[in-house]
């Protein structure tokens, strides 16, 4: 009866040491997760965004279109009492827009801009190793400096949403010639 015990306790003692000890072990190194980024379709293409340089993507709204706006620029739409205007992502990058834009993307600070994209077809996760910058076949646009290597796939062009927001605010600011 006695022999049970010892095991038990034997037992409880090496659980609590292996308990214990693994306070007093260094934390295992931290992989690198990757970055988080939306795989888009734009112009017909596959399109990268990073996440963390938006602040929301939508189903695109009800778009109020501008008479007399510059041709990327579809509209207005109003969204939690904000009035955003939106861009054609398509037509930004220099890409044919032949389908209508179904997604709102949202970016900026205080000043919101809205992108417009034809599709949304997930997300993924790019280590640094996969993140490649310059040349490529990313290269044609200077807002798609980087590229995302991806197994058995042509590299994911990368969209630098932050900069193309600065060219649309500054372009916005630009006292208007010609009217």
């Amino acid at each position: 009866m006695s022999l049970p015990r010892t095991r038990t306790a034997q037992r409880l003692d090496e659980l609590r040491e292996s308990f214990d000890s693994s306070f007093s072990r260094p934390p295992a190194p931290q992989r690198d997760p990757g970055e988080a980024l939306l795989r888009l379709r734009v112009g017909g293409a596959p399109l990268g965004v990073r996440l963390g340089q938006l602040s929301g993507l939508h189903l695109m709204p009800r778009l109020v279109r501008l008479p007399g706006s510059p041709g990327s620029l579809l509209g207005l739409v109003g969204l939690r009492g904000q009035l955003i205007a939106v861009h054609d992502l398509a037509a930004q990058l220099g890409l044919s827009s032949g389908e209508p834009p179904r997604w709102l993307l949202l970016a900026g600070g205080t000043r919101r801009v809205g992108l417009a994209a034809a599709g949304f077809e997930g997300q993924l996760r790019a280590t640094g190793e996969q993140m490649r910058s310059g040349g490529g076949s990313s290269s044609a646009h200077p807002l798609l400096s980087t590229s995302v290597l991806l197994p058995d796939a042509p590299p994911l062009p990368v969209l630098d949403v932050d900069a193309l927001v600065r060219k649309l605010l500054e372009e916005a600011s630009a006292p208007q010639q010609g009217r």
